[in-house]
């Protein structure tokens, strides 16, 4: 980063002395994550004592008290080893003997400077924009830093900042002094402890590594509207401006990593083969990718040539051909970066999910086992070439639980391996925000389509290069926290414009918000997945129509993006429908269609599967397996009735081509049809539906039928 040569003229108007440090909320950050380390790391304070930055009286550190300036100079002077002066006068004239050597090395290294006062008030406690100064002086050589000062938005009561502080604060927080917290306050004017002040010294006190992470793109480059802060959020350009802010303060020391699932999912991704998602991260100087269940959507040779012609390495350890049981040989396990001196290993890994997630057809010939031993072999290999530190870049899910703390796959591989294996986990696939310690593994997992970014920090000694402080956090995409990248901003608009005709096309109006969500969402405990949603009886009702079958079916989790009342273009109905799916055909009995109704969705664990063409009645209260009490034919023929099947005949029933395999999203009954016959694209067969609506001048509304009716919940 270039810096001006000019020293902090401009910051002491306010003070003899111009110096600070970061709020309270990033000490609250810590306290907040979900889950807590088991293995036993050194705090921050014991650190300060270690590296005798943090001196007590004799009986005690004193962490709880307030840090005093001329404390505070010595503490700087100490850890950053500032080179020893003797000048004629001392520059001040009120200080004690013990602080007079501390303070001449920091004058003279440009960190403090007077105001023609004469007074440097060593025993006042010092304020945070004062502490954000003086640390951030050490780290810039007493240079003014140049910094993004989008991210003091961060703060509610950034207007109380002096405009004297706020290029230190700004630049503080990217370094590594303070952590993200949205909404926070950042108090200029109050009073740090000494144990603050210890933290806020860790960038002086040791080298750091930046680990950005994305994690399930799926094709969202552009940023998007949200109505809850109500303003632009995400797209490539602003994880850019956010990855940029991070290279500015710590030019060597950023790794950039993206947890898979990056392509599938919009208009202007799919219809590239997911190259305008690859050439924006080269662009933003990605160091690797790992390969998640939907990089298998566009086929396999797709991403067998992605992988090949990619400008950055795409790595996964546990892709394994079921013939050879070795990893495939399209594909490598890891890739080696080395960062300020560090040689780090980057293993990637995909979810065993993927068996269940993916279009069989897709993955023939492939398992994806449980990646620990996998990444636990590869780290040794990694290792014994003279790695540092293994960072496992992974497409597994983690989730919140509210007594149990970070539950799924990403944490079980933390717990698994330890940091005997790994220093960092990278995670993704449930779309949840995670930041946390587990089992002393930093584990990240930033939601997903770039409404976030995950950071793990890791805080290297020195001189040995081992890891001695870890911290998680997530870092927010909103367009007044961060400075959007015109380039990566250009490269999506050049792809844009390749597609806007088709993309505008107008199918229809919808007279209101069509959802995923249930229509029993929020009523009486109603879940998201909880039955019928209304996008989910339109698309079915558009499948059955189109093969002019009795039944369709298609799930839940295929249904993407909410349909906005008003015109409804092209692209917004592809963003519903991204996975290019077609319809099949085939013959079912009544026993499979009530199998098909009484599989539970793995995250509500309550019937979700979408359909068209019957009547049904279920009660929850009821075993697994047996729910549903009543099933007919919209004409009211029997299914299942009075606790009888109709064995009288067969039905004919479209799902899509993901579900007919038997694997998809565990429907393994529609696996038991022999007679699947190819039909329509989904995608296309529903658009067929709204432009028959719009051509009869019809607005799209979308109401409970009462084709799902749940006895166990009362409206």
């Amino acid at each position: 980063m270039t810096r001006k040569a000019s020293k902090l003229a401009t910051a002491a108007v306010a003070a003899s002395l111009v110096s600070a440090l970061y709020g309270t909320q990033a000490f609250a950050a810590d306290e907040s994550k979900p889950a807590a380390s088991t293995a036993k790391a050194k705090t921050d304070v014991e650190l300060a004592v270690e590296k005798g930055i943090l001196i007590g009286d004799g009986s005690s550190i004193r962490e709880n008290a307030f840090v005093t300036r001329g404390e505070l100079i010595s503490m700087i002077n100490r850890a950053a080893k500032l080179e020893k002066v003797t000048m004629k006068k001392a520059p001040f004239d009120d200080l004690d003997m013990w602080q007079v050597e501390a303070v001449q090395n920091a004058h003279a290294a440009g960190i403090i400077q007077g105001n023609g006062s004469g007074k440097f008030q060593p025993n006042r406690a010092v304020t945070r924009e004062e502490l954000a100064v003086i640390v951030v002086g050490a780290l810039t050589q007493g240079q003014v830093p140049k910094a993004d000062l989008s991210v003091l938005n961060y703060f509610k009561d950034k207007d109380s900042i002096s405009e004297w502080a706020k290029p230190y604060i700004a630049y503080g927080m990217t370094s590594g002094v303070f952590d993200f917290k949205l909404d926070s306050e950042f108090k200029p004017q109050a009073s740090l402890t000494r144990a603050e002040a210890a933290k806020a010294l860790k960038p002086v006190l040791f080298d750091i590594i930046d680990l950005l992470t994305t994690n399930d793109i799926h094709g969202s480059v552009e940023p998007f509207f949200d109505k809850n802060r109500k303003m632009e959020r995400g797209g490539l350009a602003a994880v850019a401006g956010v990855v940029n802010s991070f290279r500015a303060a710590n030019p060597d020391g950023v790794l950039l990593l993206d947890a898979g699932d990056a392509w599938q999912g919009t208009l202007i991704s799919n219809t590239s083969n997911g190259w305008v998602v690859i050439d924006g991260m080269k662009k933003m100087g990605y160091d690797a990718m790992t390969v998640g269940n939907h990089e298998f959507d566009f086929s396999l040779q797709t991403l067998k040539d992605n992988i090949a012609k990619a400008p950055f390495p795409i790595v996964s350890a546990n892709i394994i051909d079921e013939k050879t049981n070795q990893l495939v040989d399209w594909i490598k396990p890891s890739t080696t970066v080395t960062r300020k001196g560090v040689k780090i290993g980057v293993i990637g890994a995909s979810t065993p999910q993927t068996e269940t997630t993916t279009k069989s057809t897709n993955i023939v010939g492939l398992n994806f086992p449980n990646p620990a031993p996998y990444i636990t072999a590869e780290a040794a290999k990694l290792r014994a070439a003279g790695a540092n530190l293994i960072v496992a870049d992974t497409h597994l899910p983690g989730e919140n639980d509210k007594t149990k703390g970070i539950v799924g796959e990403l944490p079980n591989l933390a717990n698994a391996a330890g940091l005997s294996v790994t220093d960092a986990i990278v995670g993704g696939h449930s779309h949840q925000p995670v930041a946390g310690i587990v089992n002393g593994v930093p584990v990240i997992e930033a939601l997903s389509n770039t409404n976030a970014v995950g950071h793990i920090q890791l805080f290297l000694d020195k001189e040995t290069k081992q890891v001695v402080s870890r911290e998680s956090e997530l870092l927010d995409t909103y367009k007044n926290l961060v400075t959007a990248d015109s380039e990566v901003a250009k490269i999506v608009a050049d792809y844009k414009v390749k597609i806007a005709d088709k993309a505008n096309e107008v199918e229809a109006v919808a007279a209101e918000k069509l959802i995923r969500n249930s229509f029993r969402y929020d009523i009486n405990g109603g879940k998201d997945r909880d039955g019928i949603s209304p996008l989910g009886a339109s698309i079915t009702d558009a499948m059955r129509a189109s093969e002019g079958s009795d039944v369709a079916f298609t799930n839940a989790g295929g249904i993407r993006a909410d349909v906005e009342p008003g015109e409804v273009t092209y692209s917004e109905m592809f963003t519903v429908l991204p996975f290019g799916n077609y319809n099949v055909t085939g013959t079912m009995t009544a026993q499979q269609l009530k199998k098909a109704l009484e599989v539970l969705d793995k995250y509500t664990q309550l019937p979700a599967i979408q359909f068209s063409g019957l009547k049904v009645e279920w009660d929850n209260t009821r075993a697994t397996g047996d729910k549903f009490t009543k099933i007919t034919l919209v004409d009211g023929t029997p299914v299942y009735v009075d606790g009888k099947f109709n064995e009288t005949r067969t039905f004919k029933v479209t799902t899509n081509d993901f579900m007919a395999t038997g694997t998809g999203d565990g429907y393994a009954v529609f696996g038991e049809v022999k007679d699947w016959k190819d039909g329509s694209v989904m995608l296309d067969a529903w658009i067929k539906h709204f432009q028959a609506a719009k051509a009869a001048g019809k607005e799209i509304s979308v109401k409970d039928d009462g084709r799902d009716v749940r006895l166990d919940l009362k409206k």
